[in-house]
């Protein structure tokens, strides 16, 4: 039988093998296997650990880098900001990594389940940017995503109604439109993006989830022994 709690004794076991494996610059894929297959971990859990769990190196560097308002120009990752809250919505797990960056095992790979919920989190990053970010705000959307087109008119219309004046970029790749873009700070949590550069980084999710649902969110570092 698989390991479905993110609370159990086997999981927290298997939480401390990985972070010794990272911290020791194993392979991260073929450190989640063994330690995945050793604890029959879920898919879920498994997604939590490589997510949530990273080296002490990436996450010194990541910490330093956090911040928590946004005085400069913006860049958004617009569908892993949306979707972390989506999956929050849909009572998917969502949890602080022990970088302190809110991220999901929602796993939803561009598909959009629920119409209304993902226009409720569209309505929560537009009012949140309206009353929080005194800057210029560029939000990219990655364009092979079905819906593409209709959430990046959703977000116009959505961001028109607060008077905000932001931009919507369709793009192939969200990952290198942000690398690529000159502002000084991302909203990601995109590992592969936040390690690549030296951007500060805004959790617009964690913000959210705290201040505007007051999630109690599994946190990762707690659990590390």
């Amino acid at each position: 039988m698989k390991t479905e709690s993110p609370l159990s004794p086997e999981f927290i076991k298997a939480v401390n093998d990985y972070y010794y494996l990272m911290k020791m610059e194993y392979p991260e894929k073929g450190s989640l296997k063994l330690v995945g297959d050793r604890y029959r971990l879920s898919t879920d859990l498994r997604t939590i650990l490589y997510r949530g769990i990273s080296s002490p190196q990436k996450v010194e560097s990541r910490k330093q880098r956090i911040i928590i308002n946004c005085p400069d120009t913006i860049s958004i990752d617009g569908y892993n900001v949306l979707f972390t809250l989506l999956n929050y919505r849909l009572g998917r797990i969502v949890f602080l990594s022990n970088d302190g960056i809110c991220r999901d095992a929602g796993s939803l790979f561009g598909k959009v389940p629920d119409a209304k919920l993902f226009n409720d989190c569209v309505f929560l990053l537009i009012d949140y940017l309206g009353n929080s970010v005194e800057s210029d705000v560029r939000i990219y959307l990655d364009s092979p995503v079905k819906s593409s087109p209709e959430h990046q008119d959703l977000l116009y219309k959505t961001a028109k109604s607060k008077g905000l004046p932001i931009k919507i970029i369709l793009t192939k790749s969200a990952d290198q439109s942000l690398l690529d873009d000159p502002s000084g700070i991302i909203a990601s949590s995109d590992s592969a993006i936040i390690d690549r550069t030296e951007k500060m980084i805004l959790d617009i999710p964690k913000y959210l989830l705290l201040h505007r649902y007051h999630a109690e969110l599994l946190n990762l570092e707690a659990l590390l022994r």
